[in-house]
């Protein structure tokens, strides 16, 4: 039985009309030298800023997950390398995970509910970098496209993990 959320053939559909979109937008004012507007920039900034701090606190999580859950930690890698990577491409950098015994929300005690928390997280990192496309300039908002296609197949990846 198929889950409500769509499949992944429509995510991808949709990604790649907002992506032509976002290339018809700069084809249409390519004859402008005078590169991003001090608006745009402040919009790029923000969007990168917002960004970088859902990577760091998805990172966060997958390092906790991965100490709750020892046994998951080789599973949890490659999603968790790959928000590093996005951090990366995104200009950021790994801030410094909480301190010990600094209050955290609780993972889950059983595995499943471990990576079905993971899986809501990657979904909700997913939907925040759709959303902020349509602001982003037009590199931004290709570079913000792959990322979220990215995170919803680790979202479905982790959500049908037995």
């Amino acid at each position: 039985m198929r889950d409500a959320g769509p499949t992944r053939r429509t995510v991808l559909a949709g990604l790649g009309a907002l992506v032509a979109a976002g290339v018809g937008a700069t084809a249409c004012t390519s004859d402008d030298k005078s590169g991003p507007t001090p608006q745009q920039r402040k919009a790029d900034d923000d969007i990168r800023d917002r960004a970088t701090a859902a990577a760091n606190t998805l990172l966060d999580r997958y390092a906790a997950v991965a100490a709750a859950h020892p046994s998951l930690t080789d599973r949890l890698r490659p999603c968790s390398d790959a928000v590093g990577a996005h951090l990366t491409a995104l200009g950021g950098a790994r801030t410094p995970p909480p301190a010990p015994g600094a209050p955290a929300e609780p993972v889950p005690a059983d595995e499943a509910g471990a990576l079905a928390d993971l899986a809501a997280r990657e979904l909700q990192g997913s939907d925040g970098r759709l959303a902020d496309v349509a602001a982003a300039s037009p590199d931004l908002a290709r570079l913000l496209a792959s990322v979220s296609a990215c995170q919803y197949v680790h979202a479905k990846q982790l959500g049908s993990a037995s």
